[in-house]
């Protein structure tokens, strides 16, 4: 979705969809842009391919992201209206994000991250919505969902690491390289979003079956690619101490899925909050 004043322009990038979906946007909203990637984009490259569009055809001021398994919650964009103009020049203006399912418990608010030690965080992950959570956060990265950026803020730092990061990472290094330009990444509380992590990734299948657990350390739709999360730490760490965090990370992810696995044989189900 993309701001300029109080004018709105809606670009839809439609990768490779089979099922009808630009033929019926087209049809039924025809003021909507609708471009067709050939399947191959992933998220990086249709948020460039959008972001482009637009700075081209409608000359936009602020960009924001926006994907198809998020539903705001009532009052979102009266919210973000009044934080639009009140904008300080230099943030990025990012969604606090609520599982659909549990819309009161918090999916994430952002995240931390150590360059030194490679800790990486999601904040809020998995816990009840309460005062904790209810200011704004200034954040070391962001979740791409919902997120507003000034197009000088984009001429600033680039657009997403389509290369590097077609799909999972590429939220958090752009974060982190808003960062390193001397922005702020700011999750404003009142910006609520439900995510549908159904839809969402291999990562967050609710059964996985060993294939689809070594399969989630090689697929693009997963953020447990081994291959992209050396790239991340590679290019975002000043320490080989940092690596020991992702070996780390490996070690519970393997662990769990072995848990619950075993589990499951017994008829224990693993929770939706759990699937990470």
């Amino acid at each position: 979705m993309f701001f300029k004043s109080n004018d709105i322009n809606i670009v839809v990038v439609d990768d490779g969809s089979s099922d009808g979906t630009a033929d019926w946007i087209t049809k039924n909203y025809p003021e909507i842009s609708v471009l067709n990637g050939d399947g191959n984009l992933w998220y990086s490259a249709s948020v460039n391919m959008g972001i482009k569009y637009a700075f081209n055809n409608f000359q936009s001021d602020f960009i924001m992201i926006w994907e198809n398994d998020t539903y705001p919650k009532n009052g979102y964009f009266n919210s973000l209206q009044k934080i639009i103009e009140n904008w300080d020049g230099n943030t990025l203006i990012c969604s606090k994000l609520l599982f659909r399912h549990k819309p009161d418990r918090i999916f994430g608010m952002g995240g931390i991250f150590d360059r030194r030690t490679g800790k990486k965080e999601l904040i809020g992950w998995a816990e009840l919505d309460g005062p904790k959570y209810q200011k704004d956060k200034e954040v070391d990265w962001f979740l791409g969902i919902g997120v507003m950026i000034h197009r000088a803020i984009i001429e600033d730092v680039g657009y997403l690491d389509e290369k590097n990061f077609p799909h999972y990472h590429a939220d958090a290094d752009y974060g982190l390289r808003a960062l390193n330009k001397g922005y702020r990444n700011v999750v404003f509380h009142e910006l609520m979003l439900l995510n549908d992590i159904e839809t969402t990734g291999i990562t967050h299948k609710k059964d996985k079956s060993f294939k689809d657990f070594l399969d989630s350390l090689t697929s693009i739709k997963s953020n447990r690619n081994i291959r992209r999360n050396l790239i991340f730490y590679r290019i975002h760490t000043n320490s080989i101490l940092a690596y020991l965090s992702l070996i780390k990370i490996y070690f519970i992810y393997t662990a769990s899925f072995l848990k619950w696995k075993v589990l499951g044989w017994f008829g224990k189900e693993k929770g939706a909050e759990n699937l990470n």
